[in-house]
């Protein structure tokens, strides 16, 4: 292969190529792999990890500016924490005297746009990137909601596509930094404009919106062949200009194809709105819209409109609440696209539900309805949610308990619930309010659901794990838990809430807290996303003394080489740590190890799953080994997302393993009676309708007697038991069973 050239002031510092030892000679080049305006990337030779990877060259014009190349390196090291199966794996940042680069995953396949080049017409059919854009949407939301990474140059030539046909997102941000340092030099020209939002062409501070907008430009252009702006005056068109539909750009194109549904039109013209409130609010809810069975018709908003007139003529308090559709919420549920709390059995319910036949008489049935629709909402506002599906069974186990009420609940998501001694009730996560009250990431309820006005805790960022101690203060761990402190991580609260200055001040995670797990002893264990501690790599896992100092007869090995969700401790102090890792001190992991009680690797503890993640595990008082997550299979058996292991790692024969979850279990509760709560994104157990939160009996058999009716609406993260059998649920929902409480439910038992 010939030397690699590049124009004057461009360069990428010594001339590269293959046999060239970069990076202090640990990476041999092999081969150019590809190379861009900003870039050139080449596959190299890990010598000290004995592994392929592939190098992306910075221009050396900007390696004499020492703030960018921090700049470039925190973004790498960022990047690193970016552990998922559909995102490849950036590894480290490299530096010598005449050139720089970025270590990452060698991913062997082509991207989507080379695929691109030789399909018929340069596009692809929908039923052939479904499987992609799934897994896309997996990789952003992860990275979205996991880490607040944004990838900011989202395309078609970003995504690879490996011989098992599994998607790669490679580029997180780095592109992204490397283009806009370079155009601010004039160095770059405009490679994947057609791609950017309004927002990031005019330099506005990126988020995740932009990737919204980018993922819906990304599909525009896998099934028509372009982006939807791609000629001409391109910035005054993505700012300026509505964007064309995906048929209209195949006629444009002389393109006969009618396989574009009307969901899939719909969905990427709302990813490309112009303004970033009008545009789906998550990855997740543009995953959902593009799950529905159809579009729902206009004349839905118009008979909301006709319902609001009707109210205003009606004896209503507020009559502004009636049907109210907000712009956030439209469409996001396909099936109740209005937010109306519907009783069971109701004609309207189905009428809505259904796009309206408009017939001769079709005025005088949407005042009908719109009447009809008012009434319920009215009754629903004003009898604490008499309109749910709960109303006729509410003493039924699952059902919701009614003396619980939240209001409107939290206004984002709840990620870590726990119930203190007292009967009161903390909720930590990613929201700005609760009730409409302005309280932040971590508040504490009373038993009847009302906000505790003594609670006044002073932490930032987002909450990912809350754990009360035997002395009633509060361990609180997420991301950059105290201002001027953005490593620190953790804190310990008084009873009241005030910052416990007791506590261990100096040890520093580079990466989020997933969970907590307090030992016998009193030291703590804890588990996240971290690899960094005190400067030191160990990943996942490591242990506090009691104080919250760094408890250093805690082996510090390495640890695990991505996220570990659940901890558990065995009867004889061996300590289960599970999660989405696959090494544990540089040694391959299936996903779990268990640890000695000094954290040395017990070797004789053989598990490991099909890849996916382990999200909760519990041990039972007789020692057996609850563990769950997104798996199918466990030591090569078909265990889908729930297991029983017996004490020594072996499966348990005896547990059913018939459940089926359609989505993954997310956490567990134990009750005194050996059954099992669980919840997380599933909808379905043994072919029978659970939405996200069931009760198994001890052998793992469905517990059919438990019906939460319509369940949750979306992802449960946490389900807990009081001390009187109730049970606390809360997560990322805004109703349970059809009722309004943002995130947080109590059920009967």
């Amino acid at each position: 292969m010939a030397k690699s050239s590049f124009s004057p002031g461009t360069g990428f510092g010594e001339e590269l190529s293959p046999g060239l030892r970069v990076g202090g000679a640990t990476f041999i080049l092999k081969r150019l792999l590809g190379r861009g305006e900003n870039s050139e990337v080449w596959l190299a030779q890990d010598v000290k990890a004995g592994r392929e990877v592939a190098l992306k060259f910075l221009p050396a014009a900007l390696l004499s500016d020492a703030n960018v190349v921090e700049r470039f390196k925190q973004e790498a090291q960022r990047t690193c924490l970016l552990v998922h199966p559909h995102i490849a794996a950036t590894y480290e940042f490299v530096r010598n005297y005449s050139s720089a680069a970025i270590v990452s995953e060698y991913v062997e396949g082509w991207s989507l746009a080379t695929f691109k080049i030789d399909k018929p017409q340069q596009r692809y059919r929908v039923e052939e990137i479904e499987w992609w854009i799934r897994q896309l949407g997996a990789a952003l939301d992860f990275a979205h909601h996991e880490f607040g990474i944004v990838h900011r140059d989202l395309k078609p030539a970003n995504l690879l596509v490996n011989a098992q046909d599994e998607l790669k997102v490679t580029d997180f941000g780095i592109a992204a930094s490397v283009r806009s340092e370079s155009a601010r030099r004039g160095l770059a020209g405009s490679g994947g404009l057609g791609f950017l939002s309004p927002q990031q062409v005019m330099g506005a501070e990126p988020s995740k919106l932009d990737d919204i907008y980018s993922f819906g430009a990304t599909i525009f252009d896998l099934l028509t062949s372009t982006p939807p702006f791609y000629k001409g005056e391109v910035i005054a068109q993505i700012c300026g200009l509505k964007a064309p539909g995906m048929k209209q750009r195949l006629q444009e194109l002389g393109i006969a194809d009618d396989s574009i549904s009307p969901v899939w039109e719909d969905t990427v013209a709302a990813c490309l709105a112009k303004n970033p409130a009008d545009r789906p609010q998550s990855v997740k809810e543009v995953l959902q819209l593009l799950e529905r069975s159809e579009v729902p018709k206009l004349a839905a908003p118009q008979a909301a409109a006709q319902a609001e007139t009707v109210a205003a003529g009606t004896d209503i308090e507020s009559p502004e609440e009636i049907v109210a559709v907000e712009a956030d919420e439209t469409f996001a549920d396909a099936e109740n696209p209005f937010d109306v709390e519907f009783e069971p059995d109701t004609p309207v319910s189905s009428s809505v539900k259904k796009p309206v036949q408009v017939i001769a008489v079709a005025a005088v049935v949407i005042l009908i309805l719109a009447a009809s629709l008012a009434g319920m909402k009215w009754k629903a506002a004003t009898s604490g949610g008499a309109g749910s599906a709960a109303t006729a069974q509410s003493g039924r186990p699952g059902a919701l308990d009614k003396s619980f009420d939240p209001g409107t609940g939290a206004n984002g998501e709840i990620r870590a619930l726990v119930i203190q001694p007292d009967g009161k009730i903390l909720i930590g996560g990613r929201f700005t309010s609760f009730n409409d009250a302005p309280v932040k990431i971590l508040t504490r309820l009373a038993g009847d659901g009302k906000l505790d006005a003594t609670f006044k805790p002073d932490v930032k960022g987002s909450i990912g794990a809350v754990t009360v101690q035997a002395d009633g203060r509060i361990l609180v761990g997420g991301e950059r838990m105290q201002a001027g402190h953005p490593r620190r991580r953790v804190v310990r609260l008084n009873e009241n809430g005030t910052l416990d200055k007791s506590f261990g001040f100096h040890v520093n995670y580079n990466g989020e807290i997933r969970t907590f797990l307090a030992q016998p002893d009193g030291k703590i264990l804890v588990g996240g996303s971290f690899s960094m501690i005190l400067d030191q790599r160990q990943g996942g896992v490591v242990r506090l003394n009691a104080d919250g100092t760094l408890d250093r007869s805690f082996a510090l090995n390495g640890g695990t080489a991505g996220t570990v969700w659940a901890l558990a401790i065995q009867p004889d102090g061996r300590i289960l740590a599970g999660g989405g890792f696959d090494q544990f001190n540089g040694a391959k992991a299936g996903h779990i190890v268990r640890l000695n009680p000094n954290g040395s690797l017990d070797s004789s503890f053989n598990v490991e799953t099909d890849g996916k993640e382990i999200f909760a595990m519990t041990v039972q008082g007789d020692g057996k080994i609850l563990i769950a997550g997104d798996f199918q299979k466990l030591n090569g058996l078909l265990r889908p997302r729930l297991v029983r292991l017996n004490a020594d790692g072996s499966v348990d024969s005896g547990f059913y393993s018939g459940l089926n979850p359609n989505g993954e279990i997310r956490t567990m509760a134990l009750q005194p009676d050996g059954k099992i709560l669980i919840g997380g994104g599933f909808s379905s157990l043994q072919g029978e309708n659970c939405c996200r939160v069931a009760r198994l009996n001890p052998d793992g058999n469905l517990d059919k007697k438990f019906n939460v009716g319509l369940g949750a609406s979306y992802l449960v993260w946490r389900v807990a038991l009081q001390p009187d059998g109730k049970i606390m649920v809360g997560g990322e929902f805004e109703n349970f069973d059809g009722v309004r409480c943002g995130g947080v439910a109590r059920l009967q038992n």
